[in-house]
């Protein structure tokens, strides 16, 4: 296919728990979670953290008392925030050892939150069947995406010239290639191009289907379209081009005229 799949914030059916067999006395996440009448993404999270990553009864109270409650609710959560909040959890415990969380809780929910956002992002279900089988090296994505994040942008364009157009245009991908925008796609997304005929989606590698997924429209697409109209209107600025867009209030659009 030459589309990126629809956005499916909710994880697939065959993610959630197994029914217990008859007869077979329920897990303690599962008695907490029914006690709780905790239902799908809620009641994933909860399985996730008690069963999986053994988190406590109370770190998860109070996880949830800061509103992350569901998978959904990690969704650009972002990787310091993490562990800022975690640590001043740490600092203030309702009884011992109960809310403390240490370094490799931190890690795993940084790593918990990376997968779903990631996926969130190139419109990808939850699949915490995978998550599950690389749970470790989640934290290593999480940990070499958040570096990553904090590298300089490429150099900047030259001014717009007629000559050598092709060379140009290609700069500036370039350029908005190493910003990451609001929406967490580079900020290329904004001036993507279609896919070359006979060019799928899903052999794009992570970063290409970040690009190629995210919205055309709503709130964080007119923040970066903005953000790159600045960019092309500076470039262009005292060049026979500026007049070709004066009246164009979209970064995608003046690229089409460009």
């Amino acid at each position: 296919m030459n589309v990126p799949p629809q956005q499916q914030p909710a994880p697939p059916v065959a993610a959630a728990a197994a029914a217990p067999k008859p007869n077979q006395p329920l897990a303690l996440w599962e008695i907490e979670a029914n006690a709780m009448s905790l239902q799908r993404e809620h009641r994933l999270l909860h399985e996730l953290l008690r069963a999986f990553h053994n988190f406590n009864r109370v770190q998860c109270t109070k996880l949830r008392a800061e509103g992350n409650s569901s998978l959904s609710d990690l969704i650009n959560w972002k990787f310091k925030d993490i562990r800022l909040l975690l640590e001043n959890l740490s600092n203030h415990p309702t009884n011992p050892g109960g809310q403390q969380i240490g370094d490799k809780k931190i890690k795993e929910l940084q790593a918990l939150s990376w997968f779903i956002t990631d996926r969130s992002r190139r419109g990808l279900t939850f699949d915490l069947n995978l998550y599950r089988q690389e749970a470790s090296m989640y934290i290593t994505y999480a940990e070499i995406d958040a570096e990553i994040g904090n590298d300089e942008a490429a150099v900047k364009p030259d001014k717009f010239k007629y000559v050598n157009w092709n060379k140009w245009e290609e700069s500036v991908y370039i350029y908005l290639d190493s910003i990451v925008g609001k929406s967490g796609a580079p900020l290329s997304y904004v001036i993507r191009k279609d896919l070359e005929a006979g060019k799928n989606w899903d052999d794009l590698d992570r970063k290409a289907q970040q690009i190629h997924t995210a919205p055309l429209q709503g709130f964080t697409f007119n923040l970066d379209s903005k953000r790159v109209l600045t960019l092309l209107k500076e470039l262009c600025l005292d060049t026979g081009a500026e007049t070709w867009f004066r009246n164009i209030t979209c970064g995608r659009a003046v690229m089409k005229a460009l």
